[in-house]
């Protein structure tokens, strides 16, 4: 699901061609409100979780995420948009003052079926002014997406990832915003830059020891752990929906030749590329 780089965007997932969605959007710039109904695996970038049900989910640009359905029978609705469609100036609210939207913060809602028609309902009017040609469609668009933020804050999230400050934590945050910089790629001609323990210490000032015992302490994995569950994440993402030849993906992901892309694959998922890629595209 390729996304263009405007403002504002609303997407219906439930008529996606695929029960995996990847948003394919720039996610160091867009903030997301998301309405899902169904059962689905949320993939953050140091666990996964499965949820149920009617469920809200807002994201920041801070916090790499997938979203996949596990069953047949889920649907979806989505606002994606820029930092910049609600400022101060526009609205009289900055996004970051809201408490779901602070910089490591994440949360996930669980809903009764009143309150998801209730969602739904506003969801609705911000899709009816996409029909909508008017000077005043992204003004009306503005305040139905404030509406959905503000009656999500009179809930209680069923889970919250909320970063403490303390150094390990500082020091994990500045390593996964670093990483996650890097995607997603979206030319074959684009590589990473960063792939090894080093190579993220020295962009952080930090020694390579320093650097993977605070993110050990913080996240309970090691750097090089977290590196290459996130490099296989984009592989499987780059192989389910693109075309890139298998060389093209493995130049984009850092790697020097083909071969040691094929072997770090079948390592850490348990088969090669190819099959992968003709498993998941049937």
């Amino acid at each position: 699901m390729k996304m263009p780089e405007d403002t504002f965007h609303i997407l219906d997932l439930s008529i996606a061609n695929s029960p995996y969605f990847s948003f394919e959007y720039s996610r160091k710039v867009f903030y997301t409100a998301t309405l899902l109904q169904g059962e689905y695996r949320l993939e953050f970038e140091d666990r996964n979780i499965d949820i149920s049900g009617n469920s809200l989910l807002f994201t920041t640009t801070k916090i790499p995420f997938g979203v996949q359905a596990t069953h047949l029978g889920y649907a979806g609705i989505s606002c994606v948009f820029k930092e910049e469609f609600i400022t101060k100036a526009n609205s009289g609210y900055r996004l970051l003052d809201f408490p779901i939207y602070k910089p490591g913060r994440q949360h996930i809602y669980s809903l009764t079926d009143e309150q998801t028609n209730d969602f739904i309902n506003i969801y609705s009017k911000i899709f009816k002014e996409t029909r909508d040609s008017s000077a005043f469609k992204a003004n009306l668009q503005r305040t139905h997406l404030l509406e959905i933020i503000f009656n999500a804050q009179k809930l209680a999230p069923v889970s919250s990832f909320v970063k403490t400050n303390n150094t390990a934590e500082v020091i994990a945050c500045s390593f996964i915003r670093l990483l996650e910089s890097q995607f997603p790629i979206e030319s074959p001609q684009d590589t990473i830059k960063f792939k090894t323990s080093k190579d993220f210490a020295d962009s952080l000032s930090l020694h390579p020891n320093y650097l993977n015992r605070q993110v050990k302490i913080s996240k309970g994995r090691t750097v090089s752990d977290i590196i290459a569950a996130r490099i296989v994440q984009e592989a499987k993402i780059l192989l389910k929906l693109t075309n890139w030849h298998i060389a093209e993906i493995s130049f984009a992901l850092g790697f020097a030749e083909p071969s040691h892309f094929n072997l770090f694959f079948k390592k850490h998922a348990n088969g090669s590329p190819t099959d992968y890629r003709k498993i998941n595209k049937e």
